[in-house]
């Protein structure tokens, strides 16, 4: 009974961080790196379009999002179910996940160069990424905005990677997938918003505070994950 306790609230709370970090990043890191893609789209397809049809738009490219960050958590999911053969081997993948997270917090803050190690080339660089892309930022089908958040959720980006180290702590790797739906949901208000407001919201000192904030939840999550991975251990 107490173990099935520990799995509900390690569960829960990987969910609750994963969707914190996911609004508080959004509008600091995503407007950042995600907001010219949204652009892109919007000058390319939706001028002249209904409010409606705009709406619909938007909402199929956070939806392509959310199902490769959905994906991403299962299969990081998978991973880390398999590397946890044993309570030992999963306590030290743990203690590697939080010295992660710790990372790309500290990286958030600012005070050291981690995050751009993570986010340089990668798939992106690809031919057939860049003729994919270029292709449906050509087609005039509205399924083609839902294409492009799929390989939007591709994009090499830290903050994703803080969310699939969240995303693995979770219980399963059903668990995984859920809270990364979930982080890729939070992201969207911020990338609405960048769609409609995009200077206004370069322009503020929310973006600053915002990226802190998400700063300190993943260290929080990265240090709790560390601590409760080395008492295991030890135990």
């Amino acid at each position: 009974m107490h173990g099935a306790m520990h799995h509900m609230q390690s569960g829960d709370f990987s969910m609750w961080a994963a969707v914190t970090f996911g609004l508080l990043t959004s509008f600091g890191h995503c407007i950042g790196m995600c907001s010219g893609i949204v652009v892109a789209y919007s000058t390319a397809k939706l001028d002249g379009k209904s409010r409606g049809g705009q709406l619909a738009a938007h909402l199929l490219y956070s939806l392509g999002r959310i199902c490769t960050y959905a994906a991403l958590g299962l299969i990081a999911g998978v991973l880390g179910a398999a590397l946890s053969v044993s309570a030992p081997v999963k306590a030290i993948v743990m203690i590697a996940l939080g010295l992660v997270m710790i990372l790309i917090g500290v990286s958030l803050l600012g005070w050291i160069k981690f995050l751009p190690l993570l986010e340089s080339g990668g798939i992106i660089q690809s031919g057939w990424y860049r003729r994919t892309f270029g292709t449906l930022i050509g087609s005039k089908s509205l399924l083609s905005v839902y294409g492009i958040g799929v390989l939007n959720g591709l994009i090499p980006c830290g903050a994703v990677y803080a969310a699939l180290a969240m995303a693995i702590t979770a219980p399963s790797a059903a668990g995984s997938a859920a809270a990364m739906a979930l982080f890729g949901a939070a992201t969207a208000p911020s990338l609405f918003l960048a769609g409609a407001f995009t200077s206004v919201l370069a322009m503020t000192k929310f973006r600053g505070v915002a990226v802190k904030l998400a700063a300190l939840v993943v260290i929080a999550l990265g240090a709790l994950t560390l601590w409760r991975s080395i008492t295991a251990l030890l135990s």
